[in-house]
């Protein structure tokens, strides 16, 4: 919530905490739906966007897709590896931040978002989607997922304005904005979805 300090997001992973909020042992049945209905090829590319413990980024990887995990937490970038290894997955993990993205201009065929846009402030979501248009290929994906509402976690909420306001430019087109529920193993949250193409 505003006047709060910052999440500490190492401690968090370090102590198991995130286990009690957003973990999920499975990956999000929307991002399963989103890659079988864009039909993104086996060898493409991949960008899982605050990628956390790395559920989805394994995922992600296990379809084939090139896949590229980015979180600003070192301490959720060794879960993650850790997790690939005993799944033995490929991933290639860097710690960044999503404001300033670790990945190469138009490299990209799909990139994921379940629940980071959601932490960014509205002062800085402008350079969050400028770095999503750099670093997409013309003709990818954005799948954005995060809270409807700001409620007690303080989350900077996910709506048709916001994305407006911030992919409305030649960039991006969008799809509808629509209400989900995003299911982790502690609980359920209020949630928006968008798909968004880059031009």
């Amino acid at each position: 919530m505003p006047g709060e300090p910052p999440m500490d997001w190492d401690q968090t992973y370090e102590s198991g905490e995130y286990l009690n909020h957003w973990d999920y042992r499975f990956p999000s049945q929307e991002l399963v739906a989103a890659i079988a209905a864009l039909g993104i090829a086996p060898g493409g590319s991949a960008l899982d966007i605050g990628c956390g413990a790395g559920r989805e980024a394994i995922f992600l990887s296990r379809c084939g897709l090139k896949t590229i995990g980015i979180d600003v937490s070192a301490k959720a970038i060794a879960v993650a590896r850790e997790r690939a290894r005993a799944e033995a997955a490929e991933v290639e993990w860097r710690e960044g931040s999503a404001l300033k993205l670790p990945v190469d201009d138009r490299s990209i065929d799909f990139a994921n978002d379940r629940g980071c846009f959601h932490h960014i402030e509205d002062a800085d979501r402008g350079r969050y989607a400028q770095e999503v248009a750099r670093v997409l290929k013309p003709g990818g994906w954005l799948l954005l997922r995060g809270a409807s509402e700001a409620g007690e976690e303080g989350f900077v909420p996910v709506t048709e304005a916001s994305t407006d306001r911030h992919f409305s430019r030649p960039e991006f087109t969008r799809g509808l904005v629509l209400p989900i529920t995003m299911i982790s193993d502690a609980g359920t949250l209020a949630g928006s979805l968008v798909v968004l193409r880059s031009k």
